[in-house]
C-alpha cells in the first residue's frame, strides 16, 4: 500500500493517479532516479561549489599577515667618532613584531573569472552526474520489459493449456466410447504436463524479474501489481536530441573559455596596495636602538616574464582540449543517429510482423478448429493436433510479443534521445 499511496500524492497534484494495482514505466523511473545513491551527489556537489566560489571570492579581500622576528648578529654598523661622540651603536639583538595588509587593486580581473569557472565546474559535475543517471533508466527499461514479455507468454502458455484441457476432456471420452486409442490421450496429457511445466517455470522468471525492479526502484512491487504498457503519442520520432552528454560538452567548452579569460590576464601586471604597522629595534631608522613603533605603505607592482609566455602557451593547450571536445561531440552525435536510425527500422519491421501475425492467427485458428474436429472424427491423431496447436500457439504469442517489443523499442528510442517519457505517452 506505501508504493500506491506515494503514487498518489507525487501524481495526484498534476496528472491522471495511476490505478491502485498497477504502475507506470514512468513511475518506475523516477522512483528509480530518486532512490539511486548517486542523485544525492547533486545536492552535495551544490554545497561544494558554493564553498569553492566563497573561496574565489576571498581574492577581493585584503590580505592581512602577522611576522614576528628576533635576531642576534655579530657585527652592526657603528659611527663612532673621536671623543666618544657620534649616535650610540645599534644592538646585536634584534627584534620586530608586524602587522601587514595587502590589498589587490588591478589583476586584470582573475578573481572574477575564478569564480566563474568555480560555478561552471559545479554545473559540469551536475551533468556528469545526470549522464551517469541516465544509465537507470536503461536498466529500469531492460527489466520492465522483461517481466511484460514473460507475462505475455504466461498469458498465451495459459490459453494452450485451457486448449489442451478442454480437447483432453472430449479425447477420453472418444478412448472411452472406443472410438480413439488410449496413447491419444497419453499424447494430450504428455503435452499438458510440459506446458504447466513451461508456465511454472515462466512465473518463475516473472517473480525474480519483480525482484529485481523492486531493488531497482527501492520500494516492494509484488507481482500482482500489473505494469501498464507505454503508448506513445504520434510525432515522437520528430524530436530532437536532449541527452545529458551535450550539456556536459557545453559545460565543459565554457570552463575552457573561462581558462582561456583567465590564461589572458596573466599577461597584465597585478598592482596591490600595501601597509605594515611594526613595533621592534632597531626600526627603519637603524640610529634608534629603542624599542619602538613605525609603519610603512606604498604600492606595488608586479610583472613577470614567464607568466607572460606561458599565457600564450596555455592558451594554446586550452585552444586544442576545445578542439577535442568538440571532436568528442560528433562522435557521440554520430553514434546517436546510428543508434536512432537502427531503432527506425526495428521499429518499422516490428509493425509489419504484428500486421502479418494478425492474418496469420486468423489462419491458424481455422487449421486448429478444423484439426480438432479431424481429432474428434479419428481422421488425425493426437500428435498432428498437438502440432497445429503449437503452430496456433506460437503465432498468438509472436503478436504478443512483437506488441511489447515495438513498445520497448519505442521507449528505447526516447531513452537514447534523452527525451522525458512521460512527455510523449499517454500512460501518465
Amino acid at each position: 500500500m506505501k508504493v500506491f499511496l506515494v503514487l498518489f500524492l507525487f501524481f495526484g497534484s498534476f496528472q491522471q493517479p495511476v490505478p491502485a494495482d498497477s504502475i507506470s514505466l514512468q513511475y518506475c523511473y523516477e522512483q528509480a532516479e530518486e532512490n539511486y545513491p548517486i542523485a544525492k551527489n547533486m545536492e552535495l556537489q551544490e554545497k561544494i561549489t558554493d564553498l569553492n566560489v566563497s573561496i574565489a571570492q576571498t581574492g577581493y579581500y585584503p590580505q592581512v599577515s602577522v611576522d614576528g622576528k628576533a635576531s642576534y648578529q655579530s657585527e652592526v654598523t657603528d659611527i663612532s667618532l673621536p671623543g666618544g661622540m657620534g649616535p650610540p651603536a645599534v644592538s646585536k639583538d634584534q627584534y620586530e613584531a608586524s602587522v601587514s595588509v595587502t590589498q589587490k587593486i588591478f589583476n586584470g580581473g582573475a578573481v572574477g573569472i575564478r569564480k566563474k569557472i568555480e560555478k561552471t565546474k559545479g554545473k559540469q559535475e551536475i551533468h556528469s552526474t545526470e549522464v551517469e543517471l541516465h544509465q537507470i533508466r536503461s536498466q529500469v527499461d531492460q527489466v520492465y520489459f522483461g517481466i511484460l514479455l514473460s507475462q505475455q507468454q504466461s498469458k498465451v502458455n495459459g490459453l494452450l493449456i485451457e486448449e489442451l484441457q478442454e480437447r483432453l476432456k472430449s479425447v477420453r471420452s472418444q478412448v472411452k466410447n472406443g472410438v480413439l486409442l488410449s496413447s491419444q490421450q497419453y499424447i494430450l496429457e504428455a503435452e499438458l504436463i510440459k506446458a504447466r511445466q513451461d508456465s511454472a517455470s515462466i512465473e518463475s522468471n516473472i517473480r525474480a524479474n519483480y525482484q529485481v525492479l523492486s531493488e531497482l526502484i527501492g520500494q516492494e512491487v509484488d507481482s500482482s501489481i500489473a505494469l501498464i504498457l507505454p503508448e506513445l503519442e504520434v510525432g515522437y520520432q520528430s524530436l530532437q536530441p536532449m541527452r545529458a552528454e551535450y550539456d556536459l560538452f557545453e559545460s565543459t567548452r565554457r570552463i575552457l573559455k573561462q581558462q582561456k579569460e583567465l590564461a589572458e590576464t596573466k599577461k597584465m601586471p597585478s598592482i596591490s596596495a600595501y601597509g605594515s604597522a611594526m613595533y621592534g629595534r632597531p626600526g627603519l631608522n637603524f640610529l634608534n636602538d629603542d624599542f619602538h613603533d613605525y609603519y610603512m605603505v606604498g604600492l606595488k607592482l608586479r610583472w613577470n616574464l614567464f607568466d607572460f609566455l606561458n599565457s600564450n602557451r596555455e592558451m594554446q593547450a586550452l585552444q586544442i582540449q576545445q578542439r577535442k571536445v568538440t571532436r568528442n561531440q560528433q562522435a557521440f552525435t554520430k553514434q546517436l543517429e546510428a543508434s536512432i536510425g537502427r531503432m527506425d527500422e526495428q521499429i518499422s519491421s516490428l509493425r509489419e510482423n504484428i500486421e502479418r501475425d494478425k492474418e496469420i492467427i486468423g489462419l491458424r485458428n481455422k487449421i486448429v478448429k478444423e484439426s480438432a474436429s479431424q481429432l474428434d472424427n479419428g481422421v488425425i491423431t493426437a500428435t498432428e493436433y498437438v502440432t497445429e496447436l503449437t503452430q496456433a500457439n506460437k503465432a498468438r504469442l509472436s503478436l504478443f510479443i512483437n506488441r511489447v517489443q515495438l513498445a520497448e523499442v519505442q521507449v528505447k528510442y526516447l531513452t537514447t534521445l534523452g527525451v522525458p517519457l512521460q512527455s510523449v505517452t499517454t500512460d501518465k
